[in-house]
């Protein structure tokens, strides 16, 4: 039974939850106070950066993109238009207008598409936020101050995890792993590339280097740096981890189990890695585990969900914290006030293990603070925390609630979605509109925001939209040489 512990304390000024509504192919925006749902957004895009079917590369993207199909090592224009062709089940469900019923395929009785939209990323630098959709293999770009469409990007191959660069305007893709039993809704990816695409306020392009190969397939888990010169991913499959140093290139592969201590190509999936989180000098990542069965002997042993520590910079392990049989940890977030992390516990549909963990990381030390958990939580997802680091927000993915609770695991409220609409990655908008004037966001307001400014006048288009939002120093409406006058006057008086 759920205890909701009512307090009495001040909120943070935290704006806008985000949180991807997988099941109903939206992205649902939710007041963090109120826990009122504000906005829903549907996550259907089209293809705007491949225009043929020639431009596809991978066969599932091929199979997947309307009136194209593969053949001969290569995607070409589909021959035939009837769902009668298709006899084989995957095939059926991920052509366009087809479905599976009574052993063969038919054409569609309603909207056979699926998008599944799957993590969300924000840019409280510049006013973006950004969503990839695992199963038509986008990746969405929106503006912060209003949720304004700009873009979207195909990537295909099963996009998942997001980190965002805000200094270099980067944003780094991640692949899926393999998800029993969710068919096409989740389909995964075999690829070992981590994808990178720039972003401004004309779109998303791909990046003068687009593709980081690592050795293993299944890359997921992703992380990047505070200086954004790093990013780490950890192989799903293969219970490897790397980092990549964005500057130079150089990859750097450390096997994670030293009970097997495999080579990178080779499939392991005993620990199975969830997600990465960088902080400081420290990388942690998140371990599913779970039944395991040993290829040698044959027997099947059940591996504790783990949390594990490592020194990003000598990629050695620091240290490492079980968290219980079918436990499943998954998504992570650091507290921005004290030394702890809260890692989401997704559980197993036949143990009542899901919950929230909170690990303190002192010394050099995981230990175990507390661990909150109830047999109403289902299959827990995505984690974000307060700006004031009061609250953490986890969201359901099989009971369709967000769920708070205060930093001492006390359960404080919940808003519900619905039992059906599988939540997935969740995001919290935590600082806000910049100040008048500070058109970089960077809290402080001299010479560098006038040629700013003066840009935005020249290149409108070209702006952020929080530099576009700064740019308006007087506040009428209208971007012109009146603001640079004001914006210098309040700099020589200040």
């Amino acid at each position: 039974m759920i205890l909701i512990v009512l307090f009495s304390f001040s909120f943070a000024n935290d704006k806008q939850i985000y949180s991807t509504i997988q099941m109903m192919d939206q992205v649902m925006i939710i007041d963090p106070i109120s826990l009122q749902i504000e906005e829903s957004l549907s996550t259907e895009f089209v293809s705007q950066n491949v225009s043929t079917c020639i431009d596809y590369t991978l066969e599932m993207d091929c199979n997947m993109a309307d009136g194209c199909e593969w053949m001969m090592d290569m995607c070409m224009e589909s021959s035939s238009q009837s769902c009668m062709d298709y006899s084989m089940e995957m095939e059926c469900n991920m052509a366009d207008g087809c479905e599976w019923m009574m052993d063969m395929c038919m054409e569609s009785t309603g909207s056979n598409t699926m998008n599944t939209p799957h993590f969300i990323v924000l840019d409280e630098t510049n006013g973006y936020w950004f969503v990839t959709t695992i199963a038509s293999g986008f990746i969405a770009q929106y503006s912060l101050i209003d949720n304004v469409f700009i873009d979207s990007f195909f990537v295909g191959d099963a996009p998942a995890l997001l980190a965002v660069d805000e200094i270099n305007k980067k944003i780094y893709c991640s692949r899926m792993m393999p998800m029993n039993g969710m068919g096409n809704m989740m389909p995964s990816s075999d690829s070992n590339i981590i994808q990178s695409l720039s972003y401004s306020s004309m779109g998303l392009e791909l990046s003068n280097v687009s593709e980081y190969i690592i050795d293993s397939p299944a890359p997921h888990g992703l992380a990047i740096n505070s200086y954004g010169n790093e990013i780490f991913t950890a192989s799903n499959t293969a219970d490897w981890i790397y980092k990549i140093n964005l500057e130079n290139g150089e990859v750097t592969g450390v096997a994670m189990d030293e009970e097997v201590n495999n080579t990178p190509d080779q499939i392991t999936q005993r620990l199975k890695p969830i997600q990465c989180l960088s902080v400081s000098n420290k990388l942690f990542v998140t371990c599913s585990a779970g039944p395991w069965m040993n290829p040698w002997s044959g027997q099947t042993t059940i591996i504790e969900g783990k949390l594990q520590m490592w020194d990003s910079d000598l990629m050695t392990l620091i240290d490492s914290i079980d968290l219980g049989e079918y436990s499943s940890p998954w998504h992570i977030k650091e507290s921005p006030i004290d030394e702890v992390v809260y890692v989401v516990l997704g559980g197993d549909n036949l143990y009542d293990t899901e919950g929230l963990a909170c690990v303190r990381y002192e010394n050099n030390e995981l230990v175990l603070e507390w661990i909150v958990g109830d047999e109403n939580f289902d299959t827990l997802h995505g984690v974000d925390v307060s700006s004031d680091g009061q609250r953490i927000y986890v969201s359901g993915r099989g009971d369709g609630k967000i769920h708070v609770f205060d930093n001492q695991g006390n359960y404080i409220d919940f808003v519900s979605i619905g039992t059906m609409s599988m939540l997935g990655g969740i995001a919290l908008e935590k600082t806000g509109l910049p100040e008048l004037g500070d058109l970089n966001n960077n809290v402080e307001i001299n010479v560098v925001d006038v040629v700013l400014l003066v840009n935005s006048i020249f290149s409108p288009m070209m702006s952020s939209p929080y530099q576009n939002y700064a740019s308006d120093f007087n506040e009428d409406g209208d971007i012109n040489v009146v603001d640079i006058v004001n914006l210098v006057s309040n700099i020589l008086d200040n």
